[in-house]
């Protein structure tokens, strides 16, 4: 998908987008995606430093909060999604990673959000 592509209109919020399997449009989950390929190249730039343990809470948390805390569930859960254990295993880490930049760039990013919030009501905005 081009840049141009979306800018022309390819997936807005008002033209009754397709939704995927998450509830999200493709674009929705493209820009996720992208957030974590350029969070994973920027935190050795930012100098930041993952360890087993940042992760591991990391993973309880996301199970803890989508019900998924039982093994079995748990197992269930990546069987129906056809995951595997080292893809959810990679987006644990890229979740990390995306938290603590996050946490590094607090400041930055709160100067931005009054702005991103103001940019993004444009989508409110009736087509007619």
């Amino acid at each position: 998908m081009s840049f141009d592509r979306t800018i022309d209109g390819w997936l807005k919020a008002d033209d009754g987008a397709q939704l995927t399997a998450c509830g999200e449009t493709l674009a929705v989950v493209r820009k996720k995606a992208l957030l974590r390929i350029l969070a994973c190249h920027d935190a050795d730039r930012a100098g930041i430093n993952v360890t087993d343990s940042d992760i591991e809470s990391t993973s309880d948390w996301f199970r803890r909060g989508f019900g998924l805390s039982a093994d079995e569930d748990f197992s269930h859960w990546l069987e129906c999604q056809k995951l595997t254990l080292p893809a959810f295993a990679k987006a644990m880490y890229d979740f990390t990673v995306v938290r603590l930049l996050e946490e590094t760039y607090a400041e930055q990013i709160d100067e931005l959000v009054s702005n991103q919030i103001a940019i993004s009501t444009a989508r409110l905005r009736s087509s007619a």
